[in-house]
């Protein structure tokens, strides 16, 4: 008689998620973990089983009862495992679980189960109408609209699935209760290519009888009014803000009826008076409508909303961690810089916003303005990161008081970037207690842990972590104030720290089917993702375009995703191919190089543009040789192998001195560059090398590089 194994199988996901609900992909990939206290244990051959319901799925002798059966699979592979059984329809809701033999053959136990369900899939399948509110000005960011409709259910229920696009932002309730914790939602795209809607499971909310549900709408990136240096007030998506919804409810005894937005809901205007992405939100409490989300409400007054256009692109399952507030942090101080004006200290920089607590008079205006220095009389100073928004209050929050006790207040769709808030016009004398600091990203789980006995370690690596989770908001960005932008270079250059320290994944498959939303016909991309238009021209070039074929061999380097690959395979060899027709003997010189040195003006790089463009080229060819290798396309391989080859000889050729041992100027930066790229010669990199280090002694040991050298020097 066989041995049971030890082994425990953990960890069960399904696209890189735990139980997702309303996923999309109609292959779904399946992943877990296994657990021994054997070393040296490993997995053999695996059985999945998927069936519709946890009973079918737990009678595992039937195999007519289940969805997907694999049967045992000689394999050790326990990441991606593909399902292969019965199509899977639209809101159709899978458990699965599965069990592994050991390295002597011994079976495990089963899993526990897991799930997962399925999004809609097809247009069809969506019965609403996009839906927005009445005799809003397009130029305009309008109050935020508010959208109610009741509903009576027949029975009691038995399960019921809310599923939502609503843009620029939403938030949903039901029986006026928010459903769920995500903010800022949906994740910011190339919307008239790509929008994204979010499934919620909201069984427990409905009940039998008389029913309401409840929208708020922000303005997001959607519908942005201010000017700013990258024309996001000129999208050519621009529009305002609209919802699509659509629930499918499930009574006890088995039959279904839907709710979908359409011509009969009502709209009104609410408290939100104003809300924009980088510059605010203003919110006056004495226009709270209290039970407005519930079912009885008195809407008499409300309007009917308008059946409009929906964004034009297609509608996506946002597959990845939502934003969430995940900490809430003490101010350290609050000191009074001028009469009636109160600084707020946090003690670290966050992106985020503050929570406010006030009491006082009916129509008081309190403003938080955020930022991230003070300037010589303690005052906050935006002036550094302020320019660039050329409309509007920056980074400016205002609440208007209701005069009702204690007053609580937050943003709903707008987040910044700051270590203080100014606040003025407070009743009274705040304190400490006045005032809460809220942390808000893209909420990836952790991916592990760093700590060592040197402090000052310990305090990079919490900087750095603070660094990534800031700048990740549905997409990365190069700043949580000044710009929030997607820029390609600095996502790139911030990708394997993202990838050690969390499972940052998903959020990487989301933003590249940003970037190919972007590219053109002719190969180019932006310096910035999602944009306007803005960035073809100025912005971009190797050094930054480079994200769209590196961060996926990331992810099939770190996480064995050969699915990212294929998808984004074409664009990558239109890309390379771009380049090759942009080269003067064989090298590139084209966009930003070495961004923002130490010293002198951010376009003097530290190593000749040249070096730094015809670097990605060559890892790019190199990358995307290998890649069609692992795609088994074999023709496409060899062409690119020889590419490669073509640009370091040229790299060599043009950019190396043998005599010196350098790299055009000999600098940090040319130096790393060459090293890191895999562009020195073998007998050669004993001398550049050391040619790096007299370089960084000469320079008293500092580092003397921009974007690129920093992560090229430490490596190299």
């Amino acid at each position: 008689m066989t041995e049971k194994s030890d082994v425990i199988i953990v960890n069960l996901r399904c696209e890189y998620l735990i139980d997702p609900i309303g996923i999309d992909v109609i292959k779904p990939r399946l992943s877990w973990t296994l657990r021994s206290k054997l070393r040296g244990q490993s997995q053999t051959a695996y059985r999945v089983l998927v069936a519709s319901s946890l009973q079918k799925l737990d009678d595992a002798r039937r195999r007519d009862g289940c969805l997907w059966d694999s049967g045992r699979v000689i394999s050790d592979q326990s990441i991606h495992v593909e399902y292969g059984g019965a199509p899977l329809g639209s809101g159709l809701r899978c458990f699965w679980k599965v069990m592994v033999w050991d390295k002597d053959g011994n079976e495990s136990s089963w899993s526990d189960a897991a799930r997962f369900e399925m999004g809609l899939l097809d247009a069809q399948d969506w019965q609403g109408d996009w839906i927005g509110a009445p005799a809003a000005n397009s130029g305009e960011a309008p109050p935020a609209p508010h959208f109610r409709k009741e509903l009576v259910l027949a029975g009691p229920v038995k399960a019921a699935r809310a599923t939502i696009c609503g843009l620029g932002y939403y938030e949903l309730s039901i029986n006026g209760h928010r459903v769920g914790d995500h903010v800022l939602d949906p994740a910011f795209t190339r919307y008239d290519r790509r929008a994204l809607y979010v499934t919620h499971d909201v069984t427990s909310l409905l009940k039998q009888g008389a029913n309401a549900v409840g929208v708020i709408l922000g303005n997001g990136i959607y519908n942005q009014s201010s000017r700013d240096a990258w024309n996001f007030e000129s999208s050519p998506w621009r529009d305002t803000p609209r919802l699509l919804f659509q629930a499918e409810i499930e009574y006890e005894d088995g039959t279904t009826t839907t709710l979908a937005s359409d011509g009969t809901w009502n709209t009104a205007r609410g408290p939100i008076t104003f809300n924009g992405t980088r510059n605010g939100e203003f919110y006056d409490a004495r226009r709270e409508m209290p039970g407005w989300d519930d079912a009885g409400f008195d809407d008499a007054g409300w309007a009917p909303v308008h059946v409009v256009n929906g964004p034009g692109g297609l509608l996506k399952a946002q597959m990845m961690p939502p934003i969430k507030v995940t900490e809430t942090i003490a101010p350290v101080s609050v000191r009074e810089v001028a009469d009636g004006a109160y600084v707020f200290d946090l003690g670290r920089n966050i992106a985020g916003w503050a929570q406010l607590r006030v009491s006082g008079p009916a129509g008081t205006e309190v403003t938080m303005r955020y930022g991230e220095k003070l300037d010589d009389g303690g005052r906050l100073d935006q002036s550094e990161s302020a320019h660039l928004v050329y409309d509007g209050e920056f980074q400016t929050d205002r609440y208007t008081l209701k005069g009702d006790g204690e007053e609580v207040f937050e943003p709903h769709f707008a987040y910044h970037g700051f270590q203080y808030v100014e606040v003025t016009g407070f009743p009274g004398r705040p304190t400490v207690e006045s005032l809460r600091g809220r942390v808000v990203h893209t909420a990836f789980e952790p991916a592990g842990s760093f700590e060592c006995s040197n402090d000052l370690l310990n305090q990079i690596q919490t900087c750095t972590l603070s660094s990534y989770v800031g700048n990740f908001h549905g997409y990365p960005t190069d700043c949580p104030q000044r710009e929030k932008n997607g820029w390609t270079g600095d996502a790139l250059l911030a990708a394997e720290t993202g990838l050690y320290n969390y499972h940052a994944q998903t959020g990487y498959v989301k933003w590249l089917d940003d970037i190919g939303d972007e590219q053109q016909e002719g190969g180019e991309l932006p310096g910035i993702v999602p944009t306007s238009g803005w960035g073809y021209e100025w912005g971009n070039g190797p050094c930054w375009d480079s994200a769209y074929i590196l961060i996926p061999w990331h992810l099939y380097l770190y996480k064995g995703d050969t699915a990212i690959l294929e998808a984004h395979y074409e664009g990558m060899k239109r890309y390379v191919d771009y380049l090759t027709g942009k080269t003067f003997l064989d090298l590139v010189s084209l966009g930003l190089g070495d961004w923002v040195p130490p010293f002198g003006l951010p376009s003097d790089y530290t190593a000749p543009l040249t070096l730094l463009a015809s670097s990605y080229y060559y890892v790019d060819a190199d990358t995307v040789s290998k890649i069609a290798a692992i795609l088994g396309k074999n023709a496409d391989a060899r062409k690119y192998s020889r590419l490669a080859a073509k640009i370091r000889k040229a790299f060599n050729r043009y950019l190396y001195d043998r005599t010196s041992g350098f790299y055009t100027n000999g600098s940090q930066t040319a130096q790393a560059t060459a090293l890191f790229q895999g562009l020195v010669q073998p007998r050669q990199r004993r001398k550049v090398l050391r040619r790096l280090i007299a370089e960084i002694r000469q320079f008293k040991w500092r580092m003397n590089v921009g974007i690129h050298g920093a992560k090229f020097v430490m490596n190299a």
